[in-house]
This record gives C-alpha cells, structure tokens and sequence, in this order.
C-alpha cells in the first residue's frame, strides 16, 4: 500500500504509550445530532464487511500555522480506525497562501502534506498559480508523494509528453483489505478563476461531471475495485449529476461548509478552508467489485474536534492546542510523529519568514491605514494606492510621456489580506506588502479605447432580483465618471438618476445608449483622466495585474485591449516601489462613486 503512514508505520514501545492514551481519550462519535453516524463496531471478517476511513481537508492555501492541527486530526482520525485511514485533499493545497508558505513557493506546504501522509489530492486552481508547468514539473514531482487527479484534462496532456504528465484521472488504494479508487476532477470554470494561458495549458476538454461518471463507471465495472471516493474541486452543487458508480464526493473551490446528496445517491461534503475544517466519514464496505455495497457514516472524532453546522465536517482549527490532546503529547511521542514534524515545519518556516519579510519598505502616517472594506457608495482604499501604484509603476518602467492617459486598476480578488499595515504600526514590511499579494500574477499594461474604459467601468454594477449590486475595481485616484442605471423592463426604457464622482450633480442613463447593450446595468459618463475628458475613440494606456487584464474575476471588457505586454516582476512590485517612493502616506480616499438619486 502506498499510503504507508496509515498502515502499521508506527510501532515499538513509544507507540504502545500513545496508543494507550488515545484509546483513553477517543470518546464513540455516535454523539446527540450527530445524524447518520454510528459506532464504529469494527470489521465482520464473517460477512465480508471491512471499514475505511477517509479524511477530507480542501483549499487548504498554504495556512501552515494551522498544520499542527491538522496533523492531530488526521492523527485521530486514525486512532478511530487504525491504519485504515486515508488522508485526501480535494485541491488548493498550495497557492494564494500567507507568507511562511509562499516565500519558498509553497515547499513548506509540500513537506507539512508529506509529515500528514497526504498522497492523494484533486487538482485545484491555484495549483497552477505558477503555471500549468510550474505545477507539473515541481508541485507534481513524484519526490513529494502525491497523486495528482485531473480526470477532466485532455488525455494528450497527461502523456508522458504532455503538460500534466504527472497527472493522472484515478489512482487505487488497497486498505483493510477493501480496494478503494479515487477520481478527480477540476472546475469547469477554469477560464473564469485562471489566465487564458493556464486555461489552454491544463486543457479540460470534458465537463467534470462526465469525466469522474467515466472514470468511476471503468473502475467499478470493471471490478478494479470496491469502492469510488470522488474528488471535485468545485462547489458541492456541481458535483449534483454524478452518478451511482460514486460512493461518496468530496468537493471545495468555495470556501463553504455543505452537503449534499450526487443523482446517484451518494453524500457530498465540503469542508470548508484554511484548514480549520475536516471532513471525516467511514466507508463500511461488504463484499467485493461489482457486488460490493458501500455504506456511509460520519464520524463525529470528539478529542477537541468540534461541531459544525454541517453533520460531517468537524471543526480542527486550534485542535493541536486543545486539553485533549496535551496528554497525548507527552505521552512519549516519537520525534518524528506526524504532529511534531509539522509543527518543526511550521516553526522553520516562520523564522526563515521573519528573517526574509521584516525588511521595513514604507511608513505610514500617523494613524492612517489602507483596508479592503468597501462599501456600496465607495471602493476600499487599499484598492485605489494599489491602482495608483500599478499607474506609476507602468509610467516609470514602460510609457514615460504625456500624450496618452494612463489609469491603474486592481481587483478585490488579487489582495489576499484585510489591510495593508497589518499590526498597524504605521510600518509597512516586504511580508506585509507580499502577504497582500500573495498570488503568482505578473505587472502588466495593454491599450484600450475610452469606448471600452466605460464598458469596464459599468462591469462593476449588475443586477440581481432587480436590484443594482456594486462590485467596485480598484481605480486610480486620477479618474472621475458618472454612472446612471439604465432602466428596467416597464419602465419603458426610463433611466434613473445617477451620481457624478466628484461633484455629485446627477445625470440620466441615455436610453438609446443603454439599449445598445442589453446587458448593461449603468452608463457610465464624463469619464475624464488627470481633469481631461476622455472620448469614446481616445485611446488609454492600462496598468494593472495580468490576470485582470486577461479578462479574470469576471471583467470581460479588458479583453479587448491591445498592445499588451507583462512586465518582468510580480504583480507586488509596483507596490513595493510606490511605498519605497512615497514615505508617510496618507489615506487615499477612494474615488467617490455616488449612490443613485
């Protein structure tokens, strides 16, 4: 068996002790609420009945601190079932992470998934933060010992001379004796969460649903084994139309705590994010193949896990600091537990962090941050010195004259943390600044039409129910606009009043204008750069990341730009310059957009 951690690793007298404590401490999961789980009783070699235990984290970024805690769970875990559990992923194991991770491009987190005996993950989207060969060649490296599982990408692609050669649709685990096959599969909406590039690199050429029924009707058909665990980093929802050949689906991509129930009868879990959450459900299989029956059971693991809405995924944050587990802890663990090796990870990587990040690259002034919290009359003003950056950067290193405007944009998605001074000493550090934009984007610029200005511009209103939702970019401090809502069917074509952004007179939605898009929320007037009015036809020079300017966090209009080009620097640099330029900044208010009259 390959999952070697889980089956008989530990032994000798250390473990006797340990094993002595835990089983004084695992309390029965068959807990008040707790619906659908049972006890567990053990095997019934008579009938052929064998129990596997499976645990789920997903979209775990990185968060390291948190390693510990899900090493004692996994640990646990496998107190309840011993050496018949299995540790999975259902995928962002690494990208977008805090900066103790991401500043060795995310090795500690390979190493901390190695002391969990994590070898099974679905790919996520943020695998590819560095590129689909980035992945492949260093993330999928077998020395890491971790199956990859992409069911959904292109069978040519994960030859031995594709892209994804490291990447396989399912791999099959053989645990108390019961054969157990595992299928992944990635997000059908890759184009809208990754650049165009990363897009064509991992080629997904079948819907993620049809690739796990596929794989998981070969394995069990074809009597390779007793049981399916599907792997779908998506929203539970849209693992809803897999099939009967799927005993039980993981899924994730959504940060969110759920479940459901797949076409074919099957539970769906998602178990949150970061770490804090684990699913954990035993697999009572009796018989074998295409005759095997597979009943699902949550298992409530007690030990300082606790509860979550959701029956089946347990809470973990702070469980390796819990009462429970402190005698257990001292109980003679070996040196190279589970548990001590990820929290020697976890402190190695931190004084390398601190060492690396504590360098101070700008001052604030006085009682003056920069915070993501926006509202629905203003953007967030880390946003706008984000955008004011990225302008600055591009008029410094690509386009030095006059004659074309130029505007920054960011994107709420890009920033990663709540405020920019995060302890809020007025001491802005290169941790700071990297933890913000923590993702593998590059400095990038392309050319649109003032025509397509607006269109991106009203990109950020739609309707919902009727109603107008904001989603506001991040737009230079050198811009004004006007927006008006267009008018809603029976209202014949009457628009409402908007707000002018710096002077607040109101304007009127020009109902031809707005009937030229039947899509278009607002329109968007007075559009004017640095005080000068910009026309549909004049042309403005964009700063911002490369994924927004691909079209990513749904802005369609950038796509239309042209002349675009990456600069040679990640998507944090131009912060870095803008905060070494401008020492005691103060609070740049966000422009202004008005509420509707």
């Amino acid at each position: 068996m390959k999952n070697r951690r889980w089956a008989g690793k530990r032994s000798g007298i250390a473990f006797g002790a340990v094993a002595l404590i835990l089983t004084a401490l695992v309390v029965p999961y068959a807990c008040a609420g707790t619906t659908g789980a049972v006890p567990f009783s053990g095997d019934n070699p008579s009938s052929g009945t064998r129990t596997v235990t499976i645990a789920d984290i997903t979209d775990f970024h990185g968060h390291i601190e948190r390693g510990a805690d899900n090493a004692t769970a996994f640990t646990v875990a496998d107190s309840h079932n011993p050496g018949n559990m299995i540790p999975v992923s259902t995928g962002d194991l690494v990208g977008g992470s805090p900066y103790e991770s991401a500043v060795e491009k995310d090795q500690p987190t390979l190493d901390m998934a190695k002391a969990w005996g994590l070898t099974i993950s679905a790919i996520g989207n943020h695998e590819f933060d560095r590129g689909v060969a980035d992945f492949n060649n260093r993330i999928a490296d077998p020395s890491n010992g971790i199956d990859w599982l992409c069911a959904n990408a292109s069978a040519a692609n994960k030859s031995p001379d594709g892209l994804l050669s490291h990447v396989r649709d399912s791999t099959i685990r053989t645990v108390n004796g019961k054969r157990i096959g595992f299928v992944g599969a990635l997000t059908d909406a890759l184009g809208s969460v990754a650049t165009p590039q990363i897009t064509r690199d991992a080629d997904l050429d079948e819907r993620a649903v049809d690739a796990i029924n596929r794989v998981a009707r070969e394995l069990k058909r074809s009597g390779k084994v007793d049981a399916v665990v599907a792997l779908l980093h998506a929203d539970a929802s849209a693992a809803a139309d897999i099939g009967r050949d799927v005993d039980v689906v993981y899924t994730g991509h959504s940060h969110a705590i759920k479940r459901g129930t797949t076409a074919g009868g099957a539970p769906i879990y998602e178990a949150g994010s970061f770490g804090r959450n684990m699913a954990v459900q035993d697999l009572i299989i009796t018989g074998a193949g295409r005759r095997a029956t597979v009943r699902v059971a949550d298992v409530d693991l007690g030990n300082g896990t606790s509860h979550t809405a959701v029956d089946g995924v347990l809470g973990v944050d702070g469980l390796n600091a819990h009462p429970a587990q402190a005698a257990w802890m001292s109980a003679g663990a070996e040196e190279n537990d589970e548990v001590s090796r990820a929290q020697h990870i976890y402190q190695a990587s931190a004084t390398y962090a601190n060492h690396t990040g504590s360098a101070v690259i700008g001052t604030l002034a006085s009682g003056v941050n920069f915070d993501k919290q926006g509202s629905d009359k203003h953007g967030n003003t880390v946003g706008v010195l984000v955008a004011d950056a990225n302008r600055e950067s591009i008029m410094k290193h690509v386009y030095a004259g006059n004659r074309l405007p130029v505007i920054g944009f960011s994107n709420n998605g890009s920033l990663r943390t709540p405020r920019l001074d995060m302890n809020g000493d007025g001491k802005v550090t290169v941790r700071e600044v990297d933890s913000l934009m923590a993702l593998q984007f590059k400095a990038a610029h392309e050319t649109l039409t003032g025509r397509d200005v607006k269109r991106v511009l009203a990109e950020q209103f739609r309707r919902d129910d009727g109603r107008l939702e904001r989603r506001w970019l991040g737009i230079s401090s050198n811009v004004t606009y006007r927006y008006a809502e267009c008018g809603t069917a029976g209202e014949s074509g009457n628009a409402d009043a908007g707000v002018d952004t710096d002077s607040g007179a109101d304007t009127n939605a020009d109902a031809d204008e707005c009937a030229a898009d039947e899509h278009a929320a607002v329109r968007i007037a007075n559009l004017a750069v640095d005080g000068r009015p910009i026309a549909d036809d004049d042309l403005v020079i964009i700063a911002s990341n490369s994924y927004l300017l691909q079209g990513g966090d749904s802005y369609p209009a950038f796509r239309a730009g042209t002349n675009y080009g990456e600069l040679d620097m990640p998507y944090s640099q131009p912060l870095h310059e803008y905060l070494a330029a401008h020492q005691g900044l103060t609070a740049v208010v966000a422009v202004p957009v008005g509420t509707q009259a």
